[in-house]
């Protein structure tokens, strides 16, 4: 396995959408279910122009739709393995291994558990070379300071962050890439972000504390 360097600050580490492609993110659905929980969806899209969901491993349509919604912490780890290394694998079979090692765990009813940080970590450091460090209730003011050049923060989130002047969002239950902190700017890649606003999105450091929950895992490349 060969390993590159990681990118200058004029080349940030390359963004991946959980959706495929980036020119999916604005059908991206997020409507508030009730007060503790989110849907998030693709609408219904042009039928002239569908996806192309067995290049990136899928089985049908149907698998792609239910898990897309689900891989955002790897399309985290699809960003850091085409910047730090040459591993390229399509989703569907990063999620087959992710499953394999339990970083999410599906029950008997259809739900689905996950992204389980400590299965998570173990994995990519014993297959990727990556060093990982769990962080749990630590502000982004705090978690930031760790976010240099060879290292990135995977954050936990509310979805609701591609809409920063949402009022009282949800933290949690999403995750993103924190690549760079510049003074009080956080520069992030979000998955299911919109067109605009998902490669290497910036927000101010008090702004992106809104929807933080305090939680998520800072990799390091390999050495």
């Amino acid at each position: 396995m060969s390993i590159s360097t990681f990118p200058s600050h004029d080349r940030p580490l390359p963004y991946v959408s959980q959706w495929g492609s980036l020119d999916r993110n604005d059908e991206v659905v997020i409507r508030r279910a009730a007060p503790s929980r989110l849907d998030v969806f693709l609408r219904r899209t042009d039928p002239s122009r569908p996806h192309d969901w067995a290049s990136d491993g899928y089985h049908s349509y149907e698998e792609y739709l239910f898990w897309s919604r689900k891989v955002c912490g790897l399309a985290c780890l699809q960003s850091l393995l085409h910047g730090w290394t040459d591993i390229r694998l399509p989703m569907r079979e990063l999620l087959s291994r992710a499953l394999d090692r339990g970083c999410y765990v599906v029950e008997p009813q259809g739900k689905v558990q996950g992204l389980i940080y400590r299965p998570f970590m173990a994995w990519v450091s014993s297959q990727f070379g990556f060093a990982c460090q769990l962080v749990e209730n630590t502000p982004i003011q705090e978690s930031a300071r760790a976010v240099r050049p060879g290292q990135a923060l995977i954050a936990s989130v509310s979805p609701e962050i591609r809409d920063p002047g949402t009022c009282e969002p949800r933290r949690g239950g999403h995750l993103v890439l924190v690549h760079e902190v510049d003074g009080g700017t956080v520069r992030f890649h979000n998955p299911s972000g919109y067109s605009h606003n998902a490669d290497s999105a910036s927000l101010p450091m008090r702004v992106f504390e809104r929807f933080h929950a305090g939680r998520g895992i800072l990799v390091s490349a390999p050495p």
